[in-house]
């Protein structure tokens, strides 16, 4: 009778065993999902290759890492992932790193042909780059392992060299008109003012009779003599060039650039700057000369059929010399660069050089009637 006991109570200790082992998986709360999608795509890293121009004229690539990249957008009905803004043609499309998120926890695969064209998956991570230019798909698996959903990624590129002039000859009808420029030479005739240099936000500047830089407050109803930080006697008097822009530095504030030649230096322009502030309680403001000693051999050397334009963030100043030469500190330093060229089959050097509201670089000759519309694409 013990015998049939002891087995009895081992019989009962297991049945209970059993019944605890099943409220425990009864009691299991993990769900596991069998939808998903990808949610968020952005490029994280992407490496450029700039061809460049040394300072001896040889040809150098430099990489930089593309420092905004663009926004994607994630079409879930059709399943495709694209940018509408395209990248610069020299990114590295071989070796990007994205960073990519998921719904509930998706895990995400790169999918890459094999060399028979089969699927071959990987998975993703954040630190491994992805090779977009053989990469068919990628795809995003529910949490359960029940289904998955697959993504097309086009990744859009300019097919025009970036960071480089992009030229294209338009016609004279094509010009941009600019209403208030023939206002104020109207103006400034009428006053008896010998040139009209230009004019800001609020001041028109032109030279008098008499080679007095003269200021209209006034939209060029009255004139009079502006003030002069340095000798009036280093003013240009021959290929005058003017260009006006907001100084970013502070509001109300014109940066009035004023470029020219004359008989003080036979190496070099003449260059004065203007911070004009329109501001209430502003201080009046004074011309300043460049000094030529200042530019360190960066100097804008002396040449005749001036233009100056403010361009892309920066002035160019443009001549007869068949070069662009760019100035990126506000007219102290002036270089030429292999991004600001003139166009191959540009006809004459004596050209009239204009920008419009739409970041175009206008160049009209004024002995062939030609007429270039530029642009770079950064």
């Amino acid at each position: 009778m013990k015998r049939y006991i002891s087995t009895l109570c081992m019989m009962l200790a297991g049945a209970l065993l059993m019944t605890s082992c099943l409220k425990d998986e009864n009691n299991d709360t993990t769900q596991y999902y069998n939808n998903t999608a990808i949610t968020q795509f952005k490029l994280s890293c992407v490496n450029r290759y700039v061809h460049t121009t040394t300072s001896a004229g040889a040809d150098s690539v430099y990489k930089k890492t593309l420092s905004d990249p663009v926004v994607f957008t994630i079409d879930q009905a059709q399943r495709k992932i694209y940018n509408t803004d395209s990248l610069p043609s020299d990114v590295d499309l071989n070796h990007v790193l994205a960073t990519i998120s998921s719904l509930n926890s998706g895990t995400v695969v790169v999918n890459y042909p094999d060399k028979n064209g089969e699927d071959s998956l990987l998975y993703y991570s954040s630190t491994d780059s992805i090779d977009f230019t053989k990469l068919k798909d990628l795809r995003v698996y529910a949490q359960s392992g029940n289904s998955y959903r697959t993504y097309a990624v086009s990744i859009n590129v300019h097919q025009a060299e970036t960071n480089k002039m992009i030229w294209e000859q338009k016609t004279a009808a094509d010009l941009p008109t600019d209403a208030k420029k023939a206002l104020w030479e109207q103006k400034a005739a009428a006053a008896g003012m010998k040139q009209l240099l230009g004019y800001g936000t609020a001041e028109g500047y032109a030279f008098g009779t008499d080679g007095m830089l003269m200021v209209s407050k006034d939209n060029g109803d009255t004139w009079a003599a502006d003030m002069l930080d340095d000798d009036a006697a280093w003013l240009p008097t021959d290929n005058i060039a003017f260009a006006s822009w907001a100084f970013a530095a502070n509001d109300s504030t014109d940066y009035q650039m004023l470029i020219g030649t004359n008989d003080k230096s036979d190496k070099a322009c003449m260059v004065w700057r203007k911070i004009a502030e329109y501001a209430h309680n502003s201080l009046p403001s004074r011309w300043v000369l460049i000094p030529i000693e200042e530019y360190s051999g960066y100097y804008l050397p002396k040449m005749e059929n001036l233009n100056l334009v403010r361009f892309n963030n920066v002035v160019l100043a443009i001549g007869n010399d068949k070069n662009i030469y760019v100035s990126r500190d506000q007219g102290i330093t002036w270089k030429t660069t292999t991004k600001y060229t003139l166009p191959d089959a540009l006809g004459t050097n004596n050209l009239t050089a204009i920008t419009d509201d739409n970041g175009y670089l206008w160049l009209v000759g004024k002995d062939t009637g030609e007429v270039w519309r530029g642009l770079i694409i950064e």
